[in-house]
């Protein structure tokens, strides 16, 4: 496969990814990030019990830690950029920090490749020690390594979860997916960050628009 970076991947090399996958642990988690567009965090977060193979759907669990501001005095939450409290009017010398979990849950369904690579590591890891709930018992380091070291193996640069997650995203949208339902596929808060990838495909659409014009503005030139 010919050296290229990840910010241009193709569908078709993303099949070829898999197939040279020969660990079933590492072939199911780099076919479950390609296949579903998850985050890596939700990957390593995601427990057997998650995955409903008869229905053919993935639960997934999106846990954030976000840092809140408190008033010493009151307890009232704060802006960054609070001098006093709005609650007490206490001078804020030295807010508390608190951190929170967010935690959000979506069902996605899975497609059958995927689910066949998940039994099949599920099926190949019975005979280890590990009997924990996690699908993927690693960290997020090492998720990323795996995804890199596969691809320095096929000859693509910098290849990383989220060149996965923002192919499928694209090839999505490019499919006419309606953006509403991308969010809830893809699990974000904000539509205006899935409309990033909306604006992504617009370019690329505007790109070939122009390429087209290109091509008949030079047949005319050939028969003048």
């Amino acid at each position: 496969m010919a050296k290229v970076t990840s910010n241009y991947l193709e569908l078709e090399q993303i099949e070829k990814l898999i197939d040279i996958c020969t660990n079933p642990r590492d072939r199911a988690f780099f076919t479950l990030l390609a296949k579903t567009g998850i985050r890596i965090s939700e990957a390593i977060q995601l427990k057997t019990s998650d995955i409903d193979f008869v229905r053919g759907i993935l639960t997934i669990v999106h846990l954030k830690e976000k840092s809140r501001l408190k008033c010493p005095h009151c307890g009232e939450s704060l802006g960054k950029r609070h001098l006093f409290c709005p609650s007490c009017g206490s001078k804020v010398d030295k807010a508390i920090r608190e951190k929170v979990e967010q935690r959000r849950q979506r069902i996605i369904p899975v497609d059958s490749t995927t689910l066949a690579s998940l039994q099949n590591y599920l099926e190949c890891r019975r005979p280890f020690p590990y009997c924990g709930p996690l699908v993927f018992p690693f960290t997020r380091q090492r998720g990323w390594q795996l995804v890199e070291k596969l691809g320095r193996r096929a000859g693509i640069k910098g290849l990383h979860p989220h060149s996965l997650r923002h192919l499928l995203a694209t090839t999505w949208v490019g499919k006419g997916l309606d953006v509403k339902k991308l969010q809830l596929l893809l699990g974000h808060a904000n539509i205006g960050t899935t409309m990033g990838y909306v604006d992504s495909n617009f370019e690329q659409l505007r790109s070939e628009y122009e390429k087209l014009w290109k091509i008949k503005e030079d047949e005319t030139e050939t028969k003048n």
